[in-house]
Order: C-alpha cells, then sequence, then structure tokens
C-alpha cells in the first residue's frame, strides 16, 4: 500500500545512439512526474542517468543498425562526416541501481521519453528489479505511450502510464492507496493480471489549468547558464510525420503565464558575467504568438539580457515579419525551421502546407540582423524520390541557412504505422532518424546517408572560414561529382572518396 512514507523514485535511463543532445536534456517528463507528486504530499527522488552525459562511451553496432556498416567509416572526421562511433551515453546501470540503494525504492518511476530509446530502459527495468525485487515499476514518457505494450510485456515492469502525468498520475496512486480499486478508471493505465495484459480505455488529455510548466538547468559552455522548458502541449496541425499527438493530443493548450513568471523568478542569481539561456522545447508556442512573446519578457524581467532558443523547431508558417522581428530584438540567437519539403505532393500527402515565398521574406529579415537559421528537411518520406531530395537540397543550397537533414522514422501509431505489431520485428533503435532505415521504401539506405552528407557538405560550402583541407574536399567534390571526406589515421589526415554513396544522387545536387 502506498502511503507518504513510501520511497519513490524517478530515473531517467541513459540511452544508446551515435550522438547525444544534453544541452536540450531529455528530463522535463521525470521533472514532470517529480512535481505532481509534489502537489500531492509525495516526495520523488529524481536520479537523472543522463546527467552530464555529452561524452559517451563507444559500443559494437547494434546488429539492427548493421545496415550502416559500409557507410561507418570509424576513422572519419570533419565537418562533412556520417556518424562514426555507436555509443552509450548517460551512467551505467549498476551506477543508477547504485545510487537508489541507499534510498531502498518501494515505488520506481522509469521515463523513456522516445520509443527508440527502449532498450537501454527496458534493461535498466531489469536491473533495478534484480536488486529491489518488491519494488514497484512504472514506466512512462512519450515513448512509452505509443506502444505500452512492448514495456508491459517485460517481467521487470508492473505498470506502463501512458499520456500526461498530470491527468494520470493522481487517480494511479489512489490506485495504490486501494482507495480506487478498479483500474480501468486510472487514464492511460496499463497493469497485469493473472498473466494478462489490460490497458485503460479512460482517455484524457490536460487542459490549461492542470498543464504544468516545467524547466530544468541543462549544460552549457563556460560562463553560460541554460535552461531548458517546456509550457505547452498539443498541435492541431495534423502532420502525418508528426507523434506530438500520439502523446499529447491535437488541441494547442499551454499553461498560465503566471506560473512561469513565478517559476523564473525562483532561479538564482548568475554569476557575473555568465549569461542566461532559455530552450523552448514546445513543439510550437507561435499558436499562442502573444503569450510567447509574454515569455520572452518575463525571462528578460528577471535576466535582462537572456538569449533564446527554440531548437525543436518553430513553424515558420506562424512567423509574420513582424513577429520575427520582435524575436530578433527579444533575444533570440538562431532559428531553427522545419521544412519538411518544398514538393507539393509530398507536403500534400503529409498534410502539411507550404510557403516558399513567406520563407524566403522571414530568411531576408534573419540574415540582415545577422541571425543564424538552420531549416531541416526530412529524407524518406513515402512520395520522395531522389528527384524530390535533390530538388530539396538545392533549394536550401540557394537561400542563406544551413541545412538539418533528418532522415524519417516512425514510431508506432503513426499514420500508416498504426499496427504497432509491426515494430515487433525490428529493433527500436532503429525508429531514430540516426539510423537510416528505409521505412517507407520510397529511397533506400544509401540515399539517406548520401543526403545527409550532401546537406553537411553544402553547409560546408557556406561556412564562412575554411580551412585549406576543406576546401581541397570542397574542389575534388565538385570537380568529380562525387562526394569525399577526410579520415584520420595514425595522426595523419588524408582525403577519401566516400564509400556506399549515392552517386545519381550527388550529381543531381552538385553539378555546375
Amino acid at each position: 500500500m502506498l502511503s507518504k512514507a513510501t520511497s519513490i523514485v524517478i530515473v531517467v535511463p541513459p540511452l544508446r545512439d551515435f550522438y547525444a543532445t544534453p544541452h536540450r536534456s531529455a528530463s522535463l517528463g521525470a521533472e514532470t512526474v517529480r512535481k505532481v507528486l509534489q502537489l500531492y504530499g509525495y516526495v520523488g527522488t529524481l536520479i537523472d542517468g543522463l546527467q552530464n552525459s555529452s561524452r559517451g562511451k563507444q559500443l559494437p553496432l547494434s546488429s539492427g543498425l548493421n545496415h550502416l556498416i559500409p557507410h561507418i567509416l570509424p576513422a572519419e572526421t570533419g565537418r562533412c562526416s556520417f556518424f562514426t562511433r555507436f555509443q552509450h551515453f548517460g551512467k551505467e546501470y549498476h551506477e543508477l541501481v547504485t545510487a537508489m540503494e541507499p534510498l531502498h525504492p518501494d515505488l520506481v518511476f522509469l521515463s523513456c521519453f522516445a520509443y527508440c530509446y527502449s532498450t537501454p530502459a527496458l534493461e535498466l527495468a531489469d536491473h533495478i528489479r534484480k536488486r529491489f525485487p518488491s519494488a514497484v515499476i512504472v514506466a512512462g514518457g512519450a515513448g512509452v505511450s505509443v506502444y505500452p505494450d512492448r514495456f508491459l510485456r517485460r517481467q521487470s515492469i508492473d505498470y506502463t502510464l501512458s499520456g500526461e502525468a498530470e491527468v494520470s498520475l493522481s487517480p494511479f496512486l489512489h490506485h495504490l492507496t486501494g482507495s480506487q480499486k478498479n483500474p480501468e478508471e486510472v487514464p492511460h493505465l496499463g497493469w497485469k493480471t493473472a498473466g494478462k495484459r489490460w490497458y485503460s480505455t479512460s482517455y484524457i488529455h490536460t487542459d490549461s489549468e492542470s498543464l504544468l510548466p516545467v524547466l530544468a538547468k541543462t549544460p552549457g559552455r563556460n560562463e553560460v547558464i541554460r535552461y531548458t522548458t517546456s509550457l505547452s502541449r498539443g498541435c492541431p496541425a495534423g502532420c502525418r510525420f508528426c507523434s506530438n499527438h500520439l502523446t499529447h493530443g491535437r488541441q494547442f493548450r499551454h499553461t498560465a503565464l503566471e506560473q512561469f513568471e513565478n517559476m523564473v523568478k525562483e532561479l538564482p542569481e548568475p554569476p557575473a558575467g555568465t549569461e542566461v539561456q532559455f530552450n523552448f522545447e514546445d513543439d510550437n508556442l507561435l499558436y499562442d504568438a502573444p503569450f510567447f512573446t509574454a515569455l520572452l519578457t518575463a525571462c528578460r524581467k528577471r535576466f535582462p539580457q537572456t538569449a533564446f532558443f527554440a531548437e525543436n523547431g518553430l513553424d515558420y508558417r506562424l512567423l509574420t515579419p513582424k513577429r520575427c522581428s520582435d524575436l530578433i530584438a527579444a533575444g533570440f540567437r538562431q532559428f531553427n525551421f522545419t521544412i519538411g519539403s518544398v514538393t507539393p505532393a509530398i507536403l500534400a500527402d503529409e498534410q502539411r502546407t507550404g510557403n516558399t515565398t513567406h520563407f524566403d521574406r522571414l530568411l531576408t529579415i534573419i540574415k540582415n540582423a545577422g541571425v543564424p537559421v538552420i531549416s531541416y528537411l526530412i529524407c524518406g518520406l513515402p512520395g520522395d524520390t531522389k528527384e524530390s531530395v535533390a530538388a530539396n537540397l538545392r533549394f536550401l543550397q540557394q537561400r542563406p541557412t544551413a541545412i538539418g537533414m533528418s532522415m524519417f522514422y516512425p514510431v508506432p501509431g503513426l499514420p500508416g504505422f498504426e499496427d504497432r505489431s509491426l515494430f515487433d520485428a525490428h529493433p527500436p533503435q532503429r525508429c531514430a532518424g540516426s539510423s537510416a532505415w528505409p521505412w517507407c521504401g520510397s529511397v533506400d539506405t544509401d540515399t539517406l546517408v548520401t543526403a545527409f552528407r550532401l546537406a553537411r557538405f553544402i553547409n560546408l560550402c557556406k561556412a564562412p572560414n575554411v580551412t585549406e583541407e576543406e576546401q581541397e574536399l570542397i574542389t575534388l567534390t565538385l570537380q568529380h561529382g562525387k562526394l569525399f571526406t577526410v579520415i584520420r589515421e595514425h595522426r595523419e589526415r588524408r582525403i577519401i572518396e566516400v564509400p556506399g554513396q549515392d552517386e545519381e544522387l550527388v550529381r543531381m545536387v552538385v553539378a555546375n
């Protein structure tokens, strides 16, 4: 039975991938759980397995990623490189279990923020179960929400809580205390009885009153304090490639401004000479532009020289020229735009619109202000061809923006991938953009990886400063219509032709 004396631990597992972005933080969901517990009088100790995880430990390549072997050059280096090392980021499983031992946990909330990282979350659950056999282990987060059955099948998992903690955690706590006998009444709950798995049919989302703002201090450079926050949920856009709605629904809502203002007021004064940065991880605060402006004002009132980022992306279609200028004046240091595709037929299939004229107008304003832009394409969508991929790259090649190339991946439940059993035949790691798995069959892995490399090559060509070596690489690529890269072996560097590249795609993009 749950009581106020129950020892509760919230743990963020490590992750395995080719790269990690610790400055964006993966602990916001876990922070939400901690805050909800606090609201109901419970103390939850947060153990973040991703804290200080900028450096990874190299692992053998996962067997589910063997299709990448022809494209991985372990000695590759430089600004045109592909991924070189599959790594474990964060603490080891035994370190996390050791950190939990003084707490003697009775109840453990395991936070999995992305489906592609299911495997390390489940392996950590096994270690927790072995060390604390009587603990109740609950898996939650966006990674669980899209396919809870993958988690509940694991012997070490007792419950799954999908969706949002603000609406499901309180009834779940009542269930554990015995005051709510019927688990079916707990929204989004998965549980086991008599060897069978069951799932509640009760679904509910937060509203503006129940949604809690969360904020976490995340790693920054020297003399920088960086806060990452999330203040809204839901997106009505309906883009088929986006999984936001699977956890948060389609209706956009945000927390009360006063809650965020109070949270910012309580932040400590930074040391002299330290820059304060805020990164908004929300899918799009521009659905309520006045609210977004008020957030920036609250930050600057507390820290007058605040710098702002929205690295999860802003919807350029909602950004008017005036709003764009206002964000720059407020202290935006970088713009991240999701383009998806510039091919009308593909956008139509993905239920997304585009406006290249409007996009160009915004780029002009931002360029004149001297602020960098990264514009993200998605390669490998159902309607993609080599021609459409090349057209997307050429479009951004001619504009004052860096290119971010996202290789398409689904998660269980996306349109076209509603049959979740499909994912039983694939390791979760393939549901990461870095896997370059040809999910839709429209283009193959060679084309996906080549598109990624081409984006990096174009960015290098646009860079204000290049070395002699980089200039030689650029010249070779343009002369031969093939991609080249740099490898470093025994302290020596040499330029080689990239193996496994899609030469036809390269010629479409770099031909004079």
